[in-house]
C-alpha cells in the first residue's frame, strides 16, 4: 500500500499537527510513512506544505502531478499546489463555496480528481474550536476508509496527540467532518 499525500494550508491552521497524525496512523497500522514540510513564514500566515509518504520510499518528496490525495486546509492553498496531484486523485477542501468555479471543476473533471468541499472552517466555529478546523478536513478525510486512514485509527491517534484539555472538542470536531463528507456522497 502506497499513498502520496499533500498537506497544504497556511502558519497557524494545524497543517503539521495533521500531517503528523497521518504519519503516525500509518505508523500504527505497521507502514513506513515520512514526510517533507515546507514553511518559510508560516508563523504570519504563509504558505505550509507537508509532503506525505506512505509506503516505502526512498524519498519524502512529492513531484508533480504524482499525489494521490491533496487536504486543503485554505481553498487559496488548494489553487496554488492542485498541480501535485495526479489524475485520478482525490482532493478535499476547506471552504465556504458550494462550488469551485467553472474553470476549476472543468479542470477537475478532465483530469479525473473526485473532490469534496467541506466548511471545515464554519464546523470548528460551531464547536467554538475554530483552531481545529484542521480536525473537521480529517474527519472529512476518515469517510473515504482509505487504508490506515480509517475514522478509527485517526481518532486513536489524535487521542494520543492532542492535549487532553482539548481533546473532546476536537474529536467533536472530527466526527462533525466526517459526517459532513458522508453527506456528500
Amino acid at each position: 500500500m502506497k499513498h502520496e499525500i499533500v498537506c497544504a494550508g497556511i502558519g497557524g491552521r494545524g497543517v503539521l499537527l495533521a500531517s503528523t497524525i497521518l504519519i503516525e496512523a500509518a505508523i500504527k497500522s505497521g507502514l513506513k510513512a515520512m514526510a517533507s514540510d515546507e514553511y518559510g513564514m508560516s508563523q504570519r500566515g504563509g504558505s505550509v506544505v507537508s509532503l506525505v509518504k506512505v509506503g516505502d520510499y526512498a524519498s519524502p518528496f512529492i513531484g508533480r502531478e504524482r499525489g494521490d490525495i491533496l487536504l486543503a486546509f485554505e481553498e487559496s492553498e488548494f489553487y496554488k499546489t492542485l498541480t501535485f496531484l495526479k489524475r485520478g486523485g482525490l482532493a478535499l477542501v476547506n471552504t465556504r463555496a458550494a462550488a469551485l468555479g467553472p474553470s476549476v471543476e472543468a479542470v477537475l473533471k478532465e483530469r479525473r480528481i473526485a473532490h469534496r468541499l467541506i466548511d471545515a472552517d464554519g464546523i470548528a466555529r460551531d464547536e467554538e474550536m475554530f483552531q481545529s478546523a484542521n480536525m473537521a478536513l480529517l474527519g472529512a478525510f476518515a469517510s473515504f476508509g482509505i487504508g490506515p486512514f480509517r475514522r478509527e485509527v485517526l481518532e486513536a491517534t489524535i487521542r494520543a496527540r492532542v492535549p487532553e484539555k482539548f481533546l473532546a472538542k476536537n474529536l467533536a470536531v472530527f466526527g462533525k467532518g466526517y459526517k459532513a463528507a458522508e453527506s456528500k456522497t
